[in-house]
């Protein structure tokens, strides 16, 4: 059995450099994509890894989203030029999170419902393609944010902006964790 914690990430920076931090929620999430697909698959019943997954997807996942679409979108939205055509590309973004809201909900109650029959995901109706769905969805919106977005918002967002961006993303996480 797999025991690392895949929440924790090297060099973890701090909420207040908002591009890098959004980064690395990415590779956070690119981890737990990993554990979706391996929990979809396994023979065993994980209560921990199960326990920690639908607690990822209902806090962090959930306001990941809300600081791209509070703080980021209307900050590129803002700033890019009409030559960086992000309008149309940020439209996407939005309606792709609210789909994968949808998907990460079916994966939250398939691992709640796995929690609390204390059994594999295989063994759920329907568990095992949810988290794989959920799995493909998320690894494609983030190379869509870290191959597009990220690198924009690098060329474009002022000094100013990443300061106000990273208020917003350090206060939401004290707000979370008080």
């Amino acid at each position: 059995m797999d025991n690392r914690n895949w929440r924790v990430a090297p060099a973890a920076p701090a909420p207040d450099d908002p591009l890098e931090y959004l980064a690395y929620e990415h590779f956070k999430y690119r981890e737990m994509c990993n554990e979706l697909d391996r929990l979809a698959d396994a023979a065993t019943f994980d209560s921990g890894a199960v326990s920690r997954l639908a607690e990822t997807i209902r806090g962090d996942l959930t306001m990941h989203v809300s600081d791209e679409e509070e703080g980021l979108f209307p900050l590129l939205r803002k700033r890019c030029r009409p030559e960086d055509q992000v309008a149309e590309t940020l439209d996407r973004m939005t309606r792709e999170h609210a789909e994968r809201m949808d998907c990460l909900a079916r994966a939250r109650i398939a691992l709640l419902t796995a929690f609390t029959e204390s059994k594999p995901l295989p063994q759920i109706a329907g568990a095992s393609e949810a988290l794989h769905a959920c799995a493909r969805s998320l690894r494609r919106l983030m190379m869509l944010e870290n191959g597009v977005l990220i690198p924009l918002a690098r060329r474009r967002l002022l000094a100013d902006d990443l300061v106000a961006l990273g208020a917003r993303l350090a206060a939401r996480r004290r707000a979370k964790s008080a």
